[in-house]
């Protein structure tokens, strides 16, 4: 059997481990089994980039941040008809029974048009994929993605570094948080680290009560704004410094992007063991002639869900990006 691994879309913790999984599950369970590389991501799967891989060129590397094979995003490829087939011919001409992608929603999306590809021009590759996301926007009605975990550790260190500056000089931060249109990472870093106030994307703001918060807090506030809301952080500090000056509220307010470092750095534990048990069942599942399915769990050595390709790209049924009412009640529990 001869296979390909490939990491797409933004780069998550935990992607490391599962390309070590998936190369040393190939390796370690049937010898002869022939492993390679997709090279930068969808662009080396449009150019047929693919390196051998052996289990030395894994050696080391589970708990590294990003991913060894390299992602480029290619956003032509979501129309381009002529680069949607190449990547089905190179992975069919150069006889790969399987590939192993970990990505995220427009991965999946990408994933699945090609599958439909290879399956009516009758090619021999199937697609199986694992979610890669520190936003976890991709299938998450059946478990968490891959780096989302990862993304929390590193919000929160962050967080904490925000407070002890924010309480020696009583201002206010409004910190702002990747997670796309999902305000997961926002929230569950919030909670962590006991924000005063997490801004979710779909909230309608009261900012009265918003600096009734502030004034009552009186040392240091953290106000963390998720990606998806609409307003800019410069937005949010114009509306808050208005009231401040019509309420004669000193409070001085900084503003703090935690962007790309939430991205980067080492990956999580849950992370790299979730990452390597989706590899080893995907591994395994590909011995057996499994057909292109997603894979999903909650948590590492629990029973995977297998959804079909085109049932985890469809998003109105298999995600949610709302944050739901008992987790709400539960944050607002612990202010």
């Amino acid at each position: 059997m001869k296979v390909a691994v490939m990491t797409g879309g933004g780069d998550s913790p935990g992607m490391n481990a599962f390309i070590r999984a998936v190369v040393r599950s190939c390796l370690n369970l049937k010898p002869s089994t022939s492993v390679w590389g997709v090279i930068d991501g969808w662009r080396g799967l449009v150019d047929g980039n693919f390196r051998k891989l052996t289990k030395k060129d894994t050696a080391g590397i589970a708990h590294q941040g990003g991913t060894i094979l390299g992602t480029l995003r290619v956003p032509e490829l979501k129309e381009d008809k002529d680069m949607q087939e190449a990547c089905a011919f190179n992975l069919h001409d150069n006889f790969f029974d399987y590939l192993f992608l970990c990505g995220g929603n427009g991965s999946l999306a990408a994933a699945n048009v090609i599958n439909n590809i290879i399956k009516s021009k009758g090619l021999r590759t199937k697609i199986l994929v694992a979610p890669g996301s520190i936003d976890n926007d991709v299938c998450n009605n059946y478990g968490y993605s891959i780096g989302f975990y990862s993304a929390i550790d590193k919000s929160l260190e962050m967080l904490e570094w925000i407070r002890d500056t924010a309480s020696a000089h009583r201002r206010v931060y409004i910190i702002e948080s990747m997670g796309r249109d999902s305000g997961y990472l926002a929230f569950f870093a919030g909670v962590a680290t006991g924000a005063e106030h997490i801004i979710l994307p779909n909230d309608e703001v009261n900012y009265e009560e918003l600096v009734n918060l502030i004034s009552e807090r009186d040392r240091d506030t953290r106000i963390i704004v998720a990606e998806g809301y609409p307003k800019t952080a410069d937005e949010i500090r114009r509306i808050l410094e208005e009231i401040f000056a019509r309420r004669n509220i000193k409070h001085e307010i900084r503003h703090v992007d935690m962007g790309y470092f939430q991205r980067g750095g080492k990956a999580a534990v849950k992370d790299i063991l979730t990452a390597s048990w989706l590899g080893y069942v995907m591994v395994k599942d590909a011995f057996n002639g499994v057909d292109s399915a997603f894979y999903i769990c909650y948590h590492p050595g629990e029973e995977p869900t297998r959804l079909p390709l085109d049932v985890a790209a469809d998003s109105s049924k298999t995600t949610h990006l709302n944050i739901p009412d008992n987790l709400k009640e539960f944050e607002e529990a612990l202010r």
